[in-house]
């Protein structure tokens, strides 16, 4: 998987996704970049960061979704989901799907 397949995906996934969760998501595009996206989702109860990015020195190879409970004080451990060497663009599509419900339910 190139990093450019996966921001083509990212793309047309986050704008899906704003069109069949409105009312329940705002997004707000941070930065758009050829090699590098950065997105805060927000619902009713969380503020979400999706960061897209070339691999580096963090735990994950491109893709960083986190989430925390606007509910709940800052001391509090996000909810989160990264990619990992072998994960596949359908595989991290089908895990940003579930970030999302996680946020809106």
């Amino acid at each position: 998987m190139k990093l450019y397949d996966l921001i083509d995906a990212i793309y047309m996934w986050i704008r899906t996704a704003q069109e069949m969760y409105r009312g329940k998501i705002s997004v707000e595009f941070l930065v758009e970049h050829e090699d590098y996206l950065r997105y805060i989702i927000e619902s009713a109860n969380y503020l979400a960061e999706l960061v897209i990015e070339p691999e580096g020195f963090h735990p994950h190879r491109f893709v960083l979704f986190e989430a925390l409970d606007k509910r709940k004080d800052s001391l509090q451990k996000p909810y989160f989901y990264f990619d990992e060497k072998d994960s596949s663009i359908e595989s991290i599509i089908e895990n940003l799907n579930k970030c999302i419900l996680y946020i809106i339910e």
